[in-house]
């Protein structure tokens, strides 16, 4: 009789770890309950970035497909709601929302792939999103955020979200895709190699001309590889590799950020761009100075000083 039981809670077990494993099947307790709804599974996506920079492009695509108990075949409408999140102070607060951004009906979607019922790939312009606000260019900035809030709707009335649906769908197993977030900001990538000339070391060795690597530390920020720029050669024979020291760009100014090294010294800047030559000048509390010209392959450099 042991052994029958044994045997009897081994396939129960197999048949529902089997059944997980199919990620095309319509997920299990999905929502409140043991109730089964619907979701937005996500299939691509590209980069987004609500860009600064170009604000008439087309910053977001995406694509989906719902998942149901047929196949997206119960779902009635797929509809997107934004929001504002105004994060300057310094022009007033213009957060606002949510609004209607876009709705998709059923006879706007059409078999995935996968056989599953989709709205095709979906593609944000941030034009767009500003009119829905009745906002200008001027009035977004770096840091601000348009929050997008996703749901559908089931031939039944019914209608589920991110906020009604377990985090199982929402993880990244069955890859819910209802809101998502289009941070304001520009895109930035200096990261590279430069050829520099730096000025006689401050102990009075001669610094040998040669080159700095810009590093990304990510989201605008960077460090040099060398923040003596080839000074702590003749001085110490070694490099000023300090992680700590930082420049930031946000939309195509500069400025420096990070002004405290791993020994607890100040670094100050003193620096200015004449087309494609960046010279900065430096000095710490150590007593340690020097200057560089670093030089821009392409021509100019890309950015401003703030």
């Amino acid at each position: 009789m042991l052994k029958n039981k044994i045997l009897l809670f081994f396939l129960a077990f197999v048949v529902v770890f089997t059944s997980c494993k199919d990620e095309n099947l319509a997920p299990i307790a999905t929502f409140d309950g043991a109730t089964k709804g619907a979701y937005p599974r996500l299939l691509d996506q590209g980069n987004n970035l609500f860009n600064l920079l170009d604000i008439n492009g087309v910053n977001y695509c995406y694509t989906v497909e719902f998942v149901d108990n047929e196949k997206g075949g119960q779902v009635s409408e797929y509809q997107l709601l934004v929001e504002y999140d105004d994060n300057d102070s310094s022009n007033g607060d213009k957060s606002a929302g949510p609004n209607v951004f876009r709705t998709f009906s059923a006879g706007d979607f059409s078999a995935s792939p996968n056989g599953f019922q989709s709205p095709g790939e979906i593609c944000i312009n941030s034009s767009d999103v500003l009119s829905a606000f009745g906002l200008s260019a001027d009035d977004v900035s770096p840091g601000d955020n348009f929050n997008f809030i996703g749901s559908v709707t089931l031939n039944d009335g019914s209608s589920y979200g991110q906020a009604n649906s377990s985090s199982t769908v929402t993880g990244a197993a069955f890859r819910g895709h209802f809101n998502f977030t289009m941070p304001a900001a520009c895109p930035s990538d200096l990261t590279g190699s430069y050829s520099r000339t730096s000025a006689d070391a401050w102990c009075g060795g001669s610094v040998d001309d040669g080159s700095v690597e810009i590093i990304a530390l990510g989201a605008g920020v960077y460090h040099f590889s060398d923040w003596s720029f080839g000074a702590y050669g003749p001085c110490y024979g070694g490099t000023a590799d300090q992680p700590g020291l930082t420049f930031t760009e946000v939309c195509q100014e500069v400025s420096f950020t990070g002004f405290t090294d791993s020994f607890g010294d100040t670094w100050t800047y003193d620096s200015d761009i004449d087309g494609a030559v960046w010279r900065i000048k430096w000095e710490n509390t150590y007593s340690e100075s020097g200057e560089v010209f670093i030089t821009h392959p392409s021509g100019s450099w890309p950015f401003t000083l703030k």
